[in-house]
């Protein structure tokens, strides 16, 4: 009689639970989505401005740590303008391969730069290379400048 009643529980509570959240789980794991409506154009818009945005922040955090005079900076802040204006425009190019895309890529990066490398610094062109590597790690760069900022505010 215990085991009759200990199982009857059991089926009321699992089918309370269904009733309740099991809709949920079935429509997640059969992986209905909500169609995806393509941006328009006032969303372009938007995502473009903020592109640049970001785009000119992440290039004043790179140089903002080099050791370079403003003139040299300059010329660095036009080139790297001019080198992701490009990307946007090699990456629309069809290969054949990704082998041929990285290979091409990788001699743009070098021939796009290399004027710069001859105007900077030693140190500069290693963060150079560094940065066209992808290592370069702007969350440093922002720390530093909010203890910078800190440090200012206390003095």
């Amino acid at each position: 009689m215990k085991r009759a009643f200990i199982l009857i529980c059991i089926l009321l509570t699992t089918a309370t639970a269904t009733a309740q959240f099991g809709r949920q789980g079935r429509n997640s794991r059969l992986g209905r989505q909500q169609p995806v409506t393509p941006p328009n154009e006032n969303q372009k818009a938007n995502i473009e401005k903020k592109n640049a945005e970001r785009q000119a922040e992440y290039i004043e955090n790179f140089l903002s740590t080099l050791e370079a005079d403003e003139f040299q900076k300059e010329i660095a802040k036009q080139t790297m303008d001019d080198y992701f204006e490009k990307t946007k425009e090699f990456m629309k190019i069809p290969f054949d391969s990704s082998v041929k895309r990285k290979d091409a890529f990788d001699l743009f990066k070098q021939e796009h730069f290399k004027e710069l490398k001859t105007m900077l610094p030693e140190n500069d062109i290693v963060k150079l290379d560094a940065f066209l590597d992808g290592k370069f790690q702007e969350k440093e760069v922002k720390k530093k400048k909010k203890k910078r900022k800190r440090k200012k505010n206390k003095d």
